[in-house]
Order: structure tokens, then sequence, then C-alpha cells
């Protein structure tokens, strides 16, 4: 499936596109509190750089379990959206052992230990009922706020919507929560997950 609003084509990314979306995904997440608290690297090149390595597993494992969309303008990659398959949300085993390799080495003491419990804090409020997992969703930092993100969330519940699909996300920004609540979705509950607030999102179909 692909779409195009304005200037922005989105189409699924072949799995040769996957480590270019995730080095976008640690320039455009770079400076979220859960990545701030979790890599504890306080040069953000650093931290960028880490993030990249940590989310190549990540999309590797998404794109066998569902779907990684990037929008692109003037064909270069600005925005990436990775989504779960109901019933394929959480990362098999194999996956969370490549995942804990690529951050085990050139990162703080502990950070191994940190992303399994962010994880795992996540994994255990997951919906019950079949659904959609949004995420991880991000703009390249330099084109936030052109209407990037909007038009990949536009295109995401279309999808879901013509699935008759429930959503679910978690964010660990504020302003996040009014963003996703402008797509639709409600949050369901809170926590404080490494001393970070985190709030988790759902979204039903609106043609379920």
């Amino acid at each position: 499936m692909a779409s195009s609003i304005k200037e922005l084509t989105i189409r699924e990314l072949k799995p040769d596109e996957l480590e270019d979306a995730a080095r976008l995904l640690g320039r455009g997440m770079r400076d979220n509190p859960a990545n701030v608290r979790t890599f504890g690297i306080c040069d953000a090149d650093r931290r960028c750089r880490a993030l990249a390595r940590f989310f190549v597993p990540v999309l590797l494992g998404l794109y066998q379990r569902g779907l990684v969309s990037g929008g692109f303008r003037d064909g270069l990659l600005v925005g990436v959206c990775g989504m779960a398959r109901p019933g394929l949300c959480q990362p098999t085993s194999l996956e969370k052992l490549t995942v804990v390799r690529s951050v085990a080495f050139g990162n703080p003491l502990g950070t191994p230990m940190r992303v399994l419990k962010w994880a795992s804090e996540w994994a255990r409020r997951d919906l019950a009922e079949p659904h959609w997992h949004l995420g991880p969703i991000a703009v390249d930092p330099h084109l936030q706020g052109h209407g990037i993100g909007g038009a990949m969330m536009a295109d995401f519940c279309a999808r879901i919507d013509d699935w008759g699909a429930l959503s679910y996300l978690e964010t660990d920004k504020p302003e996040n929560v009014w963003f996703y609540q402008r797509f639709g979705f409600s949050m369901i509950a809170e926590a404080t997950i490494l001393g970070v607030p985190n709030w988790f999102m759902s979204r039903p179909s609106r043609n379920g």
C-alpha cells in the first residue's frame, strides 16, 4: 500500500532500507526521555549512534511480525512508522537476545538491564485484545513540525480502519499524548518506568 500526501509519499520499506530507517529513528528519538534515561549517554551524537544500532534488530524483527512504512520526500526517507500485527506485538526470544547484544557493547554499564526493564514494563501492559501495535514512529528532526508525522499517522489510521482493527501505542513524551488524541487515541493508563512518565493509549476502529 502506497499513498501520497502533498509532496510526501508513504510506502512499505524494503529490507535493504531498514538500516537507513534505524538511523532515522536514532536521530528522531535521540532526546526522548526514556531513551536518555535507558541509554545513560550524555553526549547526544553518541546516544544517536547507540539508538541506531538498537533499532536495526528492532526493525528487522518488526519487519517479520508486521509492517514498516517510510515517508519519502524527493526520494529521501524523512519518516518511519512501524506497526506489529495482532498477536505478534512482542518480540521473540531470539529477537530479544539480538537487541540485548546490540546494546551490550559501547554503552554504559547497566544499559542492557535498563533496556530489558523498559521493554518488560511495556510488554506487561500490552492489551489483551487483538490489536495493531503502533511504533516506533519518528520524523527526521530537521523536518519535525512540517506535517510528516501527521501524514504517517493518517495513513496508519486509514489502514487500521480498513481492517476494522483496534490499535495501541506507548509514548514517553507528554506532547505526543495530545498529538495522538488528534487521531482518535485515548489514554488508558499511565506509569513511571525508570523514573520516566509513560502513557498508554488505544484507538477503536472507526469502521468496526
